[in-house]
């Protein structure tokens, strides 16, 4: 495709000039556009904000026309910005419009690190999310359409509240639901972890009745229509988890995750194949390679994948298509700054088995600030979330925010 094809496709970067005379996409505009093609990337750089009781990492790809992509890695990612630091190699001085060539060049250079299985991976989403990101600014694109179009004109969020600590009174639970409701939620999720004997995995009586009375309350209080979920956090023997599962079967519930510890497939297709509640997992596998066994033997009900743990976007949409196959439908893993969560709305946006997108940070005060919408909107609006139509992820940063708000030791972008 020349350049004039790819130009008329994207209906002609000269639509950028629209923006703001003093964005970084306007001011680089006529330059992008001279040199369509020949737009080469210079550097990768990262920057640590604290968000609550954890850190983000962001990416930016910089390049020699002065457009730039921004991604972001999977929060508490050991050696997240080291990890960057080693696989950017593979992408300096590259074609950024080439992103699927330069995720698998990111693969081989970061093989002696697991970059299939392990955190690795969620360097190389980083870096994949901000080609996109700068793709799409090149293109004058929106980064879904760039991945195939869109199925979903708004995405349902489920509310990950966590639940207060060390409690069973269902008062306590039920107003952290009311929060929830408050917020314009219309799905979310509990989090019950025991506490008594992790060792054994095993749930005590006190536990198992108290959690049923919080689930009954719970539901008492939403009524019948509204998406309540529960979050086994992977801690529990499997009779246990069976037990529990059994007991809250009247309850309707949307779904239960991570009934017990990810890796054994087939434990988890036994849980699987006798509940009655949907069982959802997959927050823990990595790129494609970790994900075969338990798509193959649909051990799950609903796949749980994170954008910025297993790859990045089109490694998430291509684990999504597989599990398609099977008709099990994915939920998309989501615990990282609005950056992370607009990259992970674009491709769900893209995704035709996608269901409900996870957002468990609302509550810090300066989450939402961190980015701008390019369009303007808010970042969520009755309980759903829609991307921008302008050019990449649609978004730029806050940078009085993210400044404010930097790690112990990190810098922005230097």
């Amino acid at each position: 495709m020349d350049r004039r094809s790819v130009l008329k496709m994207g209906g002609g970067l000269s639509a950028l000039a629209a923006l703001s005379p003093e964005s970084v996409i306007g001011r680089a505009e006529a330059k992008a556009e001279k040199e369509l093609g020949k737009v080469k990337i210079t550097d990768v750089k990262t920057a640590s904000i604290k968000l609550g009781k954890y850190d983000v990492e962001l990416v930016k790809v910089e390049t020699d026309s002065g457009i730039y992509g921004l991604g972001e890695t999977y929060p508490q990612t050991a050696g997240g910005a080291e990890n960057i630091k080693h696989v950017k190699k593979a992408v300096i001085g590259k074609d950024p419009l080439q992103v699927e060539y330069l995720f698998y060049q990111m693969l081989v250079r970061g093989r002696r690190s697991s970059s299939r299985t392990g955190a690795m991976s969620g360097a190389i989403a980083g870096i994949e999310t901000a080609l996109w990101d700068l793709a799409g600014k090149i293109l004058n694109m929106p980064v879904y359409k760039l991945l195939g179009g869109k199925f979903h004109d708004k995405l349902l969020i489920y509310h990950d509240t966590g639940g207060p600590k060390n409690s069973l009174d269902p008062k306590a639970w039920l107003a952290v639901a009311q929060e929830s409701v408050e917020y314009g939620f219309k799905a979310f999720k509990f989090d019950f972890s025991q506490r008594h004997n992790p060792w054994s995995r095993s749930i005590t009586g006190k536990e198992l009745n108290g959690w049923i009375r919080i689930v009954e309350k719970t539901r008492e209080y939403l009524g019948g229509d509204y998406y309540f979920g529960i979050d086994l956090k992977y801690r529990n023997s499997l009779p246990d988890a069976q037990r529990l599962i059994n007991a809250l079967e009247p309850y309707k519930l949307w779904f239960i995750e991570d009934p017990l510890p990810p890796l054994n497939i087939a434990a988890m297709k036994r849980i699987t194949d006798e509940s009655d509640i949907p069982i959802m997992t997959g927050e823990h596998f990595h790129t494609r390679q970790t994900w075969r066994e338990l798509i193959e033997t649909e051990a799950c009900d609903y796949i749980h994948p994170d954008t910025q743990k297993c790859g990045g976007l089109l490694e998430t949409k291509w684990i999504a298509d597989w599990a398609d196959l099977h008709y099990i439908p994915m939920a998309c893993h989501n615990m990282c700054s609005p950056v992370g969560t607009m990259a992970s709305a674009h491709v769900c946006t893209a995704t035709r088995s996608f269901f409900t997108l996870e957002s468990d940070s609302i509550n810090i005060p300066h989450w939402k600030d961190i980015i701008v919408r390019q369009d303007g909107g808010k970042f969520y609006k009755d309980g759903y979330l829609t991307v921008s139509d302008k050019p990449g992820l649609g978004i730029e940063l806050n940078e009085d925010v993210c400044k404010k708000h930097l790690s112990k030791g990190s810098s922005f972008f230097k």
